[in-house]
């Protein structure tokens, strides 16, 4: 007692009678001695449940394998509520989990048929067969109910790898069918069907050959026998193993699950995906064999819903009467040859498309790419049929490849890659042996521009698709055709487009594409800046002369409408003459660079020191000076002149108090005679001076040459002090030329504005 007191078993397992070791449970009355003191094989006896357990009519051996003794036990312990709330929870857990509970709680007795009375009385023996044994769940039937429920009832049970797997006896129920085919629960783990086949429809290969018998060697209690399928590893749903050993799902009918079952391929057809059962919201593809159709009205998918019905009917396939028709009409009938009409003539082709985008327009090389559709139509009677053996059939479409059609050839192409006409595209084919031949392709073609009123300039393209003239074929524009007139014109990013389309010759097929350009952008980003720039030059002029920074802020301004000028000229194509805009760009700059190099000039004049020649006085200083408006400066030079040379007849006049000291103000310079002078006014000529009067004379005029010679020195003093420049003739006339150079530039400017104000309006104008 004390040994079997301190020995515990854990959950699933049972003590032997001598207390010294324990035993897997389903070991009790298995037939075989498993405890050495034998106890594990007596008392093998079945006993019927209680009724109130509402279990069947069945006999039960206990202990189970909880531990278990006597039913009482089992009463009075959580085991029967466990069995009650299976009802409960059925939606979450196993269909079979009450059974399964059921026959763990209360194992199940297997009473041989050679039980007798001899049988009974052997106690035990060493490796003797019982006439009765116990039969605990199968491992693989754990598995799959115990996979489905939650960790608080997986924990009540001793885990599946306590339970007996075969060729040891345990109890598993008879697999349930559907449509008289064994299913599945779950995910299938307790599968034991005889279904061999992958979803796919490849065989199985048996689990013993495949991945070198790895599979029955590590799962030897998941039933894999043969090559049926099974889910050993517990995926999703059975599977098998295949030729090159890799895993496949199994077609396997799941028992409690709503689907749809095959409704099989239709009459020359097949299906896709091959199962036997769609599960809810699968759908199924069909198609037809070769030479046949679904029928009209027929669904080509058809998907299964909720209720497990198919949403649509199976589709039906019938002799696919345009493959026939084409089949026949193609039979004798050869590319090569040129259409036949019925009064043996040449063929007419007519035509009829439009410009469906401009991919791409490059100005400066005067490259168009555009989308285009062009329907060509002719007639061939070798492609006649009558439509009622044709159940009413009156179009039909074949490749262009397999009949014949024109060879043309694209105009001005641009693209060297250019491959000519999509020929793997649809044809139409009428009764009447009419072909439409619709063709969608990219072109690149060379166009003419005209950027001599830039911004309002004009481009010209045309997309012509030509055939040789030895060629006897009629090209014209087709019936309902605006054929030489022009489409209704449509914005096309800054350009106005108009589209017509003519036929040339009888021989091409021409789009025309018209572009013209919206100049208000242009205006507004390239003629207004330069207007702008035109002003900025006249401010060049008005700055000061001797100013070092009009050259450099000409410069800049030159600089600013070269910009303008590398612009315009990166824009628009090279051709013979320049557009009117770079025209006036490049007269104002050498204008502008003109009147740089006479303002270098008139600078380099105004530092020069000496005077003029007569002649260039009188003409520049005052005829020039006064046509210019700043009027005659020869006078204003003589009135500078008088101020240094009229001290030859002054004289000094002091004030009246001579014993003052007067400053430099009240010093006036009047107006005076020597004593020779009076004296010759006072004697004759005749008279010989004295030898007082030529001394006086003589000193009178060196004090006159002193005086002059200080007052000439105050005088540059006082000009110094004052900041007064002295004015030479250079410098009048660089006066005179600046004046001269601002009135030509203010001419210029005027003369610019006149052709700017002209031109914008014709712009706009023109581009109406």
């Amino acid at each position: 007692m004390i040994l079997r007191l301190a020995f515990h078993c854990p959950l699933g397992y049972l003590q032997c009678a001598h207390g010294h070791a324990c035993i897997l449970a389903w070991q009790r009355c298995d037939g075989r001695t498993d405890c050495t003191d034998g106890s594990d094989e007596e008392g093998c006896v079945c006993l019927p449940i209680p009724v109130d357990l509402n279990l069947d009519s069945r006999l039960a051996m206990l202990p189970n394998q909880l531990g278990q003794t006597t039913f009482e036990e089992i009463q009075n312990s959580s085991a029967v509520e466990l069995l009650n709330s299976s009802t409960s929870h059925a939606e979450n857990r196993h269909p079979e989990f009450r059974e399964f509970a059921a026959a763990v709680i209360f194992p199940r007795c297997a009473i041989s048929e050679e039980y007798n009375t001899s049988c009974s009385s052997s106690q035990h023996g060493d490796n003797t067969t019982s006439c009765i044994t116990q039969l605990a769940p199968c491992r693989s039937w754990c598995e799959e109910v115990l996979h489905m429920a939650d960790d608080p009832v997986k924990n009540l049970f001793p885990t599946c790898d306590l339970f007996p797997s075969p060729p040891h006896a345990c109890w598993n129920p008879e697999p349930e069918t559907k449509n008289n085919e064994v299913c599945y629960h779950g995910n299938g783990l307790n599968y034991r069907g005889t279904w061999s086949k992958t979803t796919s429809g490849a065989d199985c290969v048996e689990w013993s050959a495949a991945q070198a018998g790895f599979y029955p060697t590590e799962y030897p209690w998941a039933n894999l026998k043969n090559n049926y399928c099974r889910n050993p590893t517990g995926q999703e749903r059975p599977f098998c193993l295949v030729e090159d050993g890799s895993q496949e799902e199994c077609d396997v009918i799941p028992c409690n699950v709503v689907g749809c079952w095959d409704l099989g391929p239709p009459n020359y057809g097949k299906r896709i995906p091959v199962k036997r059962f769609y599960n809810v919201g699968e759908k199924v593809s069909y198609t037809c064999d070769v030479g046949y159709s679904l029928e009209n009205g027929s669904d080509s998918e058809v998907r299964c819903i909720e209720g497990g019905i198919w949403q649509t009917d199976k589709p039906s396939c019938s002799v696919d009467i345009r493959s026939k028709l084409e089949e026949e009409l193609l039979l004798v009938y050869s590319p090569n040859q040129a259409p036949k009409t019925e009064n043996q003539t040449q063929a007419v082709i007519s035509f009829n498309g439009y410009v469906e985008q401009i991919v791409d327009l490059d100005e400066k090389l005067e490259l168009l790419v555009a989308a285009v559709v062009i329907d060509f139509t002719w007639q061939d009677r070798r492609l006649k049929w009558d439509p009622k053996y044709y159940r009413s059939l009156d179009t039909l479409s074949v490749s262009a490849s397999s009949i014949w059609t024109p060879a043309f050839t694209l105009k001005a192409n641009g693209d060297p890659g250019y491959a000519g006409l999509p020929k793997e595209v649809p044809v139409l084919l009428g009764t009447e042996g009419t072909v439409t031949w619709r063709v969608e392709t990219l072109t690149s073609t060379i166009c003419d521009a005209d950027p001599f009123l830039f911004p309002a300039d004009t481009m010209d393209c045309h997309i012509c698709f030509s055939v040789s003239s030895a060629i006897k074929h009629t090209i014209e524009c087709g019936e309902g055709s605006t054929c030489d007139g022009w489409f209704p014109p449509q914005q096309e990013g800054e350009w106005d487009r108009r589209d017509r389309i003519f036929a040339e010759g009888n021989k091409t097929a021409c789009l025309a594409v018209h572009l013209e350009r919206i100049p208000m952008f242009h205006i507004a980003t390239t003629v207004a800046p330069c207007a702008i720039l035109v002003v900025l030059m006249i401010i060049t002029f008005i700055m000061p002369i001797d100013k070092g920074d009009r050259i450099a802020y000409g410069v800049t301004i030159m600089l600013s409408v070269v910009v303008s000028l590398v612009f315009v000229t990166e824009v628009l194509p090279v051709k013979g003459a320049l557009p009117f805009f770079a025209t006036l760009i490049v007269a104002c700059m050498g204008l502008m660079g003109l009147f740089l190099f006479f303002t270098l000039y008139i600078i380099s004049l105004h530092d020069k020191e000496g005077s003029l020649s007569p002649m260039a006085k009188t003409f520049f200083l005052r005829y020039m000076a006064k046509f210019l408006l700043l009027g005659d400066l020869t006078e204003k030079e003589a009135a500078s002149g008088e101020g240094e040379s009229g001290l030859n007849n002054t004289t000094v006049a002091w004030g009246e108090r001579n014993n003052r000291v007067l400053p430099f103000d009240y010093l006036a310079v009047t107006d005076m005679e020597t004593p020779a002078d009076v004296s010759e006014t006072t004697r004759q000529p005749s008279e010989p001076p004295t030898r007082l009067e030529a001394a006086v004379t003589s000193g009178f005029r060196d004090v006159t040459s002193c005086l002059r010679g200080m007052i000439r020195s105050l005088e540059d003093l006082t000009k110094a002090v004052n900041n007064e420049p002295e004015v030479s003739d250079y410098i009048l006339l660089a006066a005179v030329l600046d004046r001269l150079c601002l009135v030509l530039d203010r001419l210029c400017l005027v003369l610019y504005v006149i052709s700017m104000a002209a031109t914008v309006p014709l712009t706009m104008y023109l581009s109406k």
